[in-house]
């Protein structure tokens, strides 16, 4: 890989494979990937039953009676599925967070490891304007 890239190619590819598993599974997730020097994250949260619509971090909840020609258990049903969907998530999230935290910390204590500010490098497929 070129020095100059600011993504990686294999992260890249292997996002778009995971993004298409989930929505063959038609099932919700965030995914963190790492090479040397490199990580990419994302989530799909817009399954089937979910009420979300965009990507992070323009995404808004559709659930107006209109959009269900007025069926207020179907309605519900995907409320409470979107609803569902974001406090496991959320919850597994922190929790994971946490412990990588703690991780992190113990291997770098142990390998006497510094690190410098990190940078944000933008998707190179997705307009974030």
């Amino acid at each position: 890989m070129a020095e100059t890239e600011r993504f990686s190619p294999k992260l890249k590819q292997a996002r778009a494979e995971i993004e298409q598993v989930l929505k063959r599974f038609d099932i919700a997730g965030h995914v963190i990937l790492h090479e040397p020097g490199f990580g990419e994250i994302f989530a799909h949260l817009t399954p089937s039953y979910s009420n979300l619509i965009g990507e992070l971090p323009l995404i808004r909840l559709r659930s107006k009676a209109a959009d269900y020609g007025g069926d207020k258990q179907a309605q519900r049903r995907d409320v409470e599925a979107t609803a569902n969907m974001l406090s496991i998530m959320a919850t597994l999230l922190a929790e994971a967070a946490l412990s990588f935290i703690d991780l992190s910390t113990f291997v770098d204590k142990q390998v006497g490891a510094e690190h410098g500010d990190g940078t944000f490098t933008p998707d190179p497929d997705k307009d974030l304007h």
